[in-house]
């Protein structure tokens, strides 16, 4: 009989531990998540958005709505690092929205947009300070609108454009003894510098991206380069980086896309001479440019080409 009881509660100790409830853990508030988090209501108040939930940092995603008439939700911004910050609105069903960036106190406006982002819904960039508090207001273009949306906040990571962006880090076209090289003018990261304009050497603007090349060139020495791509482009050959337009000694602009670009130019006297490699096209265009060695303007026979691409 005893051994039958120590049995019986063997097995019932043994039922108590298979069936036991496992311990619960504390919940992770939704700001500390990282991936799709949540709006938490009431968030109509800067003060609201402080108190642990409502928190948006480079990287985080927030479902939200306008949820009745009238409805404004706040978020706090917070950041380690300083930057350039991208803040959207993309679609639910809101349709509309409108956004504004405060500073700490909630009452300098720091930024706004209307309908930035996709169709009507808002986005703008900003550079923002690190271990600084902001406040982050969306709200509906309508005073009757509602309808869910999805905020995001995103690090845009700002890469230096190339050396020869400007004229002063121009590149020795001798030294990279290349005699045909490619310029992205598109996704290259240049930038537009050099406008030109329509009184200078090649009788137009040059609102597109450029870059620039160098080479030292001998009186009576002949240099001759193209330029090819898809787009309009635009190509000048100067001598003062701090003025292109009114050193500029010979240009060309010919019209439409795709048209090629030459230059031949005979030098009056030694020196450096600055190659503007530019597009008309103001979005830019990858280009091919070509070079030939400089000829003696004295000597027709190619053997006296210069030893350029060695």
């Amino acid at each position: 009989m005893r051994i039958m009881l120590i049995v019986l509660c063997s097995l019932c100790l043994i039922c108590s531990i298979a069936t036991a409830k496992p311990e619960l853990e504390k919940p992770v508030p939704p700001s500390l998540i990282l991936t799709d988090l949540i709006e938490i209501e009431p968030n109509d108040t800067c003060q609201d958005a402080s108190d642990f939930f409502n928190i948006i940092s480079p990287g985080d995603s927030y479902t939200s709505a306008i949820d009745v008439e009238g409805d404004i939700d706040y978020y706090e911004v917070f950041l380690v690092a300083d930057g350039q910050f991208r803040f959207e609105t993309h679609p639910g069903d809101a349709g509309d929205t409108k956004m504004w960036l405060y500073a700490d106190d909630c009452l300098t406006e720091l930024a706004y947009n209307d309908d930035g982002g996709e169709g009507y819904y808002s986005m703008f960039e900003t550079a923002l300070v690190g271990n600084t508090t902001y406040y982050l207001l969306v709200t509906h273009y309508s005073a009757t609108g509602t309808g869910s949306y999805l905020l995001t906040m995103d690090e845009i990571i700002v890469v230096p454009p190339p050396a020869n962006d400007v004229c002063e880090g121009a590149i020795d076209m001798q030294e990279q003894s290349l005699p045909i090289f490619e310029v992205d003018l598109m996704d290259g990261g240049y930038t537009n510098v050099s406008t030109m304009g329509s009184g200078g050497c090649t009788g137009y603007t040059a609102p597109g991206p450029d870059a620039f090349f160098k080479i030292f060139l001998l009186e009576g020495e002949t240099f001759n380069v193209t330029e090819d791509g898809a787009c309009d482009m635009v190509m000048y050959l100067f001598t003062d980086c701090a003025d292109p337009l009114a050193s500029c000694v010979i240009g060309s602009d010919n019209c439409c896309s795709g048209a090629q670009e030459l230059i031949s130019y005979t030098a009056e006297a030694d020196g450096w001479f600055y190659l503007g490699v530019d597009t008309y096209t103001a979005a830019g265009c990858p280009v091919t440019v070509t070079i030939e060695a400089p000829v003696d303007a004295d000597d027709v026979n190619w053997g006296s080409v210069k030893s350029l691409f060695r």
